[in-house]
């Protein structure tokens, strides 16, 4: 399995850095946004799927990480690219760290509305305070060039420079992520999401454990928001709101969150869908929301649980873990 895999890895690779030979302009911008979405999802599952932890303000850091890489590359001139992309990683974690240093305290539906909290109050931060975010009007996110050894300037402005970007930041914060679930302390937080009290009985730090998921979870979602927010060169207070949660929530529904890339699919499903049924007809959302109940009534792995089944792409389980540990 681990042949196949590498394999697969070795063909994608090279296909995915080709694509923009390979479409058009604006095929290209639809799998970019394919990209950093895909990536917000992931960091959800690393919560929901993997430690049990149901967000409902995981739009929180994603909107942190946009608005830090905007001030920074605004303010700060002489800053690279990547300096600023760091930046926005840093303060996810920051905020992560914060804000998951109250919620994983709690549970369940308690934990839910804590998360919603904190995210409403950071929108109500970005929405008031327009000296520094520009309020509703949004805060425009000035472009800038990547500089590549021995390649010259990567043009971020232009939709081929800002995938390749967004390509290679994507795949290591994916595999990142993948090698975080594979370790003892990966296995770990599933044992908590089983059960809390085993883990403690065992000698695991519950509390910390959480932590850190819940730090490397929003780091990851702040990423994502800074490419949203240089891909778009705008970014507003919308980009923490409820509905950006929600979506984040459905697209890792829609993929699966019983496997490690079932809700970067789901986020690849949402953008297509979405694009094809707001050009077809106005109450686009009505057939999204529908598709969502119909989602959790029918088909609670997700599609990639209709497909692959009870293969060995799904997460690791409890057993999995305890025998871990």
């Amino acid at each position: 399995m681990r042949r196949s895999r590498l394999s697969v890895a070795l063909v994608a690779v090279p296909v995915l850095y080709a694509l923009p030979w390979l479409v058009d302009t604006l095929r290209l911008r639809i799998v970019i946004e394919i990209l950093y979405f895909g990536l917000f999802a992931v960091s959800f599952n690393l919560l929901f799927g993997y430690a049990g932890l149901l967000s409902f303000g995981h739009a929180a850091t994603f909107g942190v990480g946009g608005y830090t890489l905007g001030l920074a590359l605004n303010h700060l001139p002489r800053l690279p690219f990547l300096g600023a992309l760091g930046l926005a990683a840093l303060s996810g974690a920051a905020a992560g760290l914060g804000i998951g240093a109250f919620c994983v305290r709690l549970r369940g539906t308690y934990f839910a509305l804590l998360t919603l909290a904190f995210s409403q109050f950071l929108f109500a931060v970005a929405f008031k305070w327009r000296a520094l975010t520009r309020g509703d009007d949004g805060l425009i996110v000035q472009g800038r060039d990547l500089a590549v050894p021995g390649l010259g300037a990567l043009r971020l402005g232009e939709a081929p420079g800002f995938y390749w970007l967004a390509l290679s930041v994507v795949l290591l914060c994916l595999g990142a992520a993948w090698r975080f679930t594979r370790t003892p302390l990966g296995n770990a937080v599933v044992l908590m999401r089983e059960n809390d009290e085993r883990a403690a009985f065992l000698g695991y730090n519950v509390y910390a454990t959480k932590l850190i998921v819940f730090t490397v979870a929003a780091t990851l979602a702040a990423v994502a928001g800074a490419l949203f927010a240089a891909f778009q060169g705008l970014v507003s207070p919308s980009a923490l709101d409820l509905q950006t949660s929600t979506v984040v929530v459905f697209m890792a529904v829609l993929g699966g969150t019983g496997t490690f890339l079932g809700p970067f699919f789901g986020a690849a499903l949402y953008i297509v869908v979405q694009d094809w049924l707001s050009k077809t007809t106005e109450n686009w959302p009505f057939f999204i929301g529908l598709a969502f109940v119909l989602m959790i009534l029918f088909a609670h792995e997700g599609l990639t649980g209709l497909a692959v089944g009870r293969g060995s792409w799904r997460r690791p389980t409890g057993g999995a873990a305890g025998g871990a540990a």
